[in-house]
């Protein structure tokens, strides 16, 4: 099964791209993006482990102050808290980590920023918890939708934003889970000038949205650890129904695959490799709309920098100590986006590679705190991540 998914994962998702996008350079240079068109993600957050008073004896949890700076919110503070832990007797070692990270920003623009992610796995892995909860209210930037859109689209607008995106997970066997899934969103006080894509586009959720949705999720994993893995598979296949009945204005479908794959070469470098597709079908609100950027995947590019109701996405790792506590990262990640699969332009795939710096404050638990950077199409982004980017 692993060799299946390697291969589905390198000739389906991310060489081939990236071949089709080395040909087709010269092609497209002329829409590249321009020098300076674009704001960058460059908020940094600053770990500070005490060790002097005692208050983190236990490496299990960190509390760190934040500070940093985006274009969209000026200067930033806060706090990050990540706490490991397990719900069943520490002796137990057939159940794996869970874990949660909670965030909290203030910005200089008086706008707040809160975040809860979960993963709780119960005793055995016999049940699953995982998801993303938030809430943002801050100025944000949007050059309308599909590939193709241009520097001089951007567009600034201001919302505010509430999601919850849980997963509930039972074991059908040693690795396979299957489960439900819940989402909300809405999206409120949307703000923009006059005359821009959104005032004039006929966008889907311009004025705000509701959207709440069940669907159903598969997942295999055989990862040996979720925060920092170094060997395993992990498949996760989710649906979600978005239905004006439970709540929400808007109908469509989303349709997720996610898989990663870990491969372990020896004194611990690790060759991490994730291939990502996102297609919806139906009246999605912009905001929802399978989006190109972030921390996670594509990092260098703004957020949302590509939108449409496809996107396909692919990145690869190489993971390696340098010295005791110390690791780098280098990666490479392409990813395009489009209405349809029938309809997507594999010739302007848009690509990112970076170098990640890594410490491990926790060997036990196999925490990681570092700072990636990222460069791509004329973009470029720098980020604070605990774990790992995937």
């Amino acid at each position: 099964m692993t060799r299946i998914f390697r291969l589905l994962f390198f000739f389906a998702v991310f060489f081939p791209s990236m071949l089709h996008k080395a040909q087709a350079q010269e092609v497209t240079a002329k829409d590249s993006l321009h020098p300076g068109k674009l704001a960058t993600q460059d908020t940094i957050r600053f770990p500070f482990i005490h060790k002097i008073t005692g208050i983190f004896r236990d490496k299990s949890y960190v509390i760190a102050p934040e500070l940093g700076r985006k274009p969209e919110t000026g200067i930033l503070g806060g706090f990050f808290y990540l706490q490991v832990f397990k719900l069943s007797k520490k002796a137990d070692t057939t159940t794996r980590q869970s874990n949660t990270e909670t965030y909290l920003d203030y910005t200089e623009k008086k706008q707040i920023l809160a975040q809860i992610k979960n993963n709780i796995i119960f005793k055995n892995d016999r049940f699953f918890i995982k998801g993303e909860n938030f809430y943002n209210k801050f100025p944000d930037l949007f050059w309308g939708i599909g590939p193709q859109t241009k520097p001089e689209m951007q567009q600034s607008i201001s919302y505010e934003l509430y999601s919850i995106n849980q997963r509930l997970l039972t074991r059908i066997n040693a690795r396979y889970f299957a489960g439900l899934v819940y989402q909300y969103v809405k999206l409120s006080d949307v703000t923009y000038a006059k005359g821009g894509t959104l005032d004039t586009g006929n966008v889907s959720g311009a004025h705000g949205s509701v959207t709440s949705g069940l669907g159903f999720d598969f997942l295999y994993d055989s990862r040996d650890n979720i925060l920092n893995t170094y060997k395993g598979l992990m498949l996760e296949f989710s649906s979600v129904f978005n239905q004006k009945g439970l709540g929400g204005d808007h109908y469509f479908t989303n349709y997720t695959l996610d898989i990663r794959d870990f491969i372990n070469l020896g004194k611990l470098r690790i060759l991490a490799l994730q291939g990502i597709i996102n297609y919806n079908v139906g009246d999605v609100p912009f905001r929802q709309l399978a989006s190109i950027g972030g921390d996670m995947m594509m990092r260098g590019y703004y957020y949302g920098r590509y939108r449409d109701k496809l996107m396909i996405a692919g990145q690869a790792e190489f993971r390696f100590p340098v010295y005791k506590i110390i690791g780098l990262t280098a990666f490479v990640s392409g990813a395009e986006v489009g209405p349809s699969f029938s309809a997507m332009n594999w010739m302007d795939i848009h690509y990112t590679v970076g170098l990640c710096l890594r410490v491990m404050i926790s060997k036990k638990e196999r925490l990681n705190m570092g700072i990636d950077s990222g460069i791509g199409q004329n973009t470029s982004g720098l980020y604070f991540n605990s774990g790992e980017a995937f």
